[in-house]
């Protein structure tokens, strides 16, 4: 197995760790999931307006529970824990396929370092959310982990290269650059063509 759900003994916490040896950049597996325009606690931000969601919320509860995927193969994403970039064992690449199924988004998982079996796979959740629904305190850390918003100016500055396009995209937003002023328009979800003017 690629990837093994540990579980405590009270079944309480789960994590994933890796079941295989990689070598840094190797593609360890992709996962894939419904993309929904409401994000939850367990949901993984896409792009601006879009969620990975492997686990549905239930009305407006936004700590939904992810038993049910445990034993699921495509879930089980959801078990990866969160350490900041310099520290994350794998990160994560968005899998363009959308012209096979546009309402499901897919992600490779590579090894950030070289992994052995039983090793945590942690990635770092700021640089694929913007804001997040269900800002937590990172345990090996103790910083809350809220978003790429809320970093430090020196700390985006450092993660910028590694984040997905969106956040890239909503961090120079953030900062005053935005479609009209560079002469491009929104032609399609996420997708900017140039302006003749």
């Amino acid at each position: 197995m690629v990837a093994v759900l540990q579980e405590s003994s009270s079944g309480a916490d789960a994590a994933l760790q890796s079941g295989i040896r990689a070598s840094k950049h190797e593609l360890i597996y992709t996962f894939k999931a419904p993309l929904l325009l409401q994000r939850n606690r367990h949901s993984l931000q896409y792009s601006k307006t879009e969620h990975l969601s492997a686990v549905p919320q239930k009305g407006d509860n936004v700590f939904t529970d992810a038993s049910a995927v445990k034993s699921s193969g495509e879930g089980i994403w959801v078990f990866m824990n969160h350490a900041f970039h310099a520290e994350a064992s794998v990160y994560l690449r968005p899998v363009e396929h959308r012209h096979i199924d546009p309402s499901v988004g897919c992600v490779a998982v590579y090894a950030a370092k070289n992994l052995v079996p039983g090793e945590l796979l942690t990635f770092d959740y700021t640089l694929h959310e913007w804001e997040m629904s269900s800002p937590f305190r990172c345990i090996s850390s103790g910083r809350m982990v809220q978003g790429f918003k809320h970093l430090t100016e020196e700390e985006q500055h450092l993660a910028l290269p590694y984040a997905w396009a969106h956040v890239r995209q909503l961090h120079d937003e953030h900062h005053g650059l935005n479609p009209s002023l560079t002469c491009l328009q929104l032609s399609g979800a996420g997708k900017y063509t140039w302006r003749s003017e």
